[in-house]
C-alpha cells in the first residue's frame, strides 16, 4: 500500500523562540546601547528573519519592551532584594554601591539607564515601562530612607522624596560610569556619604 505524500506548508517553518531573541536583544541593547543596535543585527545574531521577530513582538517597540521586562526580572530584582532586605540602612548603601559598582553583571553598565538616556527615541509602550520602572526604583528607595529614619539613622537631614531621587541619580551614574570603562567607587561612596551612615 503506498503512503499518502504529506502535503508541503507554505512558508517557512516557524523556528523562532520568542524567550531566545529576547534574550539576544537584551544582551545587545545593554552591551551597545539601544540607540546603536539595529533590528537586522539582532536577527543576524539570533538567526532568525525579521518578519517572524515582527510576528512575535509586533514591531522594534514590542521587542524593545520584552527586552527592558526581561532585564528588569533578571537583573533588578537584585536592586530590590537589597532594599527589601531587613539589613540596617548602611549595609543596604553598601550592597547597592557594590551591586552598582563591582558587580560583574553591571560590567556594562545598565539597560534601564540607558534605555532611560534614549526614552525619546523608545516607542510608547517601551516608554510607558522606562516610566514604570523609574517609579518602582524611587518607590523602593523612598521605603529604604523611610525605615531608616524611623529607626533614626542614615537621613543626613535630607527629606525622604529628594534622598529618594539623589540615591536613583548617583546609583544610575556609576552604572553610567561603569559602562564607560570607568570604576566608580570612590565616586559613588563619596556622593552617598551626605547619608550619615554610621551603623553596619
Amino acid at each position: 500500500m503506498n503512503e499518502v505524500p504529506k502535503k508541503s506548508r507554505r512558508g517557512r517553518p516557524k523556528t523562532l523562540k520568542k524567550a531566545d531573541v529576547t534574550d539576544v536583544a537584551m544582551h545587545a541593547y545593554w552591551e551597545n546601547g539601544p540607540a546603536e543596535v539595529s533590528l537586522n543585527a539582532i536577527c543576524q545574531q539570533a538567526g532568525v528573519s525579521k518578519p517572524s521577530v515582527y510576528r512575535e513582538f509586533g514591531n522594534d517597540d514590542g521587542l524593545t519592551h520584552a527586552a527592558l521586562s526581561s532585564y528588569a526580572d533578571k537583573v533588578l530584582g537584585k536592586m530590590l532584594t537589597i532594599t527589601q532586605s531587613e539589613d540596617s540602612f548602611a549595609r543596604k548603601l553598601n550592597q547597592l554601591v557594590h551591586l552598582s559598582a563591582e558587580d560583574v553583571l553591571h560590567e556594562h553598565g545598565c539597560l534601564f539607564v540607558k534605555m532611560r538616556t534614549a526614552k525619546a527615541q523608545m516607542g510608547p509602550k517601551t516608554q510607558e515601562l522606562i516610566g514604570a520602572i523609574e517609579s518602582m526604583s524611587l518607590d523602593a528607595f523612598s521605603k529604604v530612607l523611610s525605615e531608616a529614619r524611623a529607626a533614626g539613622s542614615g537621613s543626613g537631614g535630607i527629606s525622604v522624596e529628594l534622598g529618594a531621587r539623589y540615591l536613583q541619580a548617583q546609583i544610575g551614574l556609576a552604572l553610567d560610569q561603569r559602562a564607560r570603562g570607568e570604576d566608580p567607587k570612590e565616586t559613588l561612596a563619596l556622593a552617598l556619604s551626605v547619608f550619615n551612615t554610621a551603623d553596619t
